[in-house]
């Protein structure tokens, strides 16, 4: 399975503002990359935080007639605001991946539970679950914890990040990359494959080095 992850970072590597919320950072221009890389994917993937921010469904702006994407979201509460715009949308399959601890009877879309020892379903079992419906192309639009994990478990193959012209900053606003962090001998080493200015943003792709990580200097 190939995993792409699509972000819109600003200069200082946020990815939202102090209020939180739903947010879009990027231009006009970058909305049409997104567009782009969900019509080539089969799934596209969001925490829960990020649903919550945002409970609509996952699709090009101008969706290919007659193809559906699966909707993935990875959350280990289920409190989801499952509105009727997103459950009866006949473009996208829904399916929450969680953990069988959250699972209650009745929910209203498709879901698979983990049940194992962890607190979080790992991001193994999440490819698994993707993969047995047919998934070969997963684009993951999640916050800095979610695509950590996936950057952390080895699965993702490659990043598009824009460059935006803003500046955030604070302490506790997210950005790009959350989670516990590398060591200097963990760091992920990735390969620019091409970059890109369009006005005042920078837009980059990189693939990831599962193989190697950073060596010490």
């Amino acid at each position: 399975m190939r995993v792409v992850s699509n972000t819109a970072i600003s200069v200082d590597g946020r990815i939202n503002t102090t209020e939180g919320g739903y947010i879009q950072l990027g231009s006009a221009y970058d909305h049409r990359l997104m567009s782009k890389l969900r019509s080539e994917a089969d799934a596209i993937l969001v925490g829960g935080g990020t649903f919550r921010n945002g409970p609509h469904p996952l699709i090009p702006a101008d969706p290919t007639p007659s193809k559906t994407w699966w909707n993935v979201i990875a959350t280990r509460t289920l409190d989801l605001p499952l509105l009727p715009a997103f459950v009866d949308e006949p473009r996208i399959r829904p399916l929450v991946l969680t953990h069988k601890q959250a699972l209650p009877a009745n929910f209203p879309v498709e879901v698979e539970a983990y049940d194992g020892p962890l607190a979080e379903p790992p991001v193994s079992w999440m490819l698994d679950c993707l993969h047995k419906r047919g998934i070969t192309q997963l684009l993951v639009e999640a916050g800095g914890e979610l695509l950590f994990q996936f950057l952390a478990a080895d699965a993702l193959d490659e990043l598009y990040v824009t460059l935006c012209p803003l500046l955030i900053g604070g302490k506790t606003t997210p950005g790009l990359m959350g989670g516990l962090g590398f060591s200097q001998s963990e760091m992920r080493r990735l390969k620019l494959l091409s970059s890109n200015i369009i006005d005042d943003e920078i837009y980059l792709h990189y693939s990831v080095n599962r193989a190697a990580k950073t060596e010490k200097s």
